[in-house]
């Protein structure tokens, strides 16, 4: 496991945010987990990646989803919803 860490600057510029922000949601336990090491805050950078998946939508039109992005299951599921409404 790669153990990089970025800084809350370093995070508040990736995520386009101000570092307000990340310190409201640390105080709200919100956001990725993070670690406190000698007064400082850092993310490690899997923990970063992991929050982006988990909080990653993925926004199509349902009429026509893209291929690859959702299960046949899914797919079948969404149009039978769609022909019975």
């Amino acid at each position: 496991m790669d153990g990089r860490c970025i800084s809350q600057n370093e995070l508040a510029q990736r995520w386009q945010i101000s570092e307000a922000t990340l310190e409201r949601w640390r105080s709200q336990r919100k956001g990725p987990q993070y670690l406190r090491l000698g007064g400082q805050v850092r993310y490690r950078l899997a923990d970063v990646e992991a929050y982006e998946l988990e909080k990653m939508e993925v926004v199509f039109d349902t009429q026509q989803p893209p291929k690859g992005l959702i299960s046949p299951v899914l797919a079948k599921r969404i149009s039978s919803r769609k022909s019975t409404a």
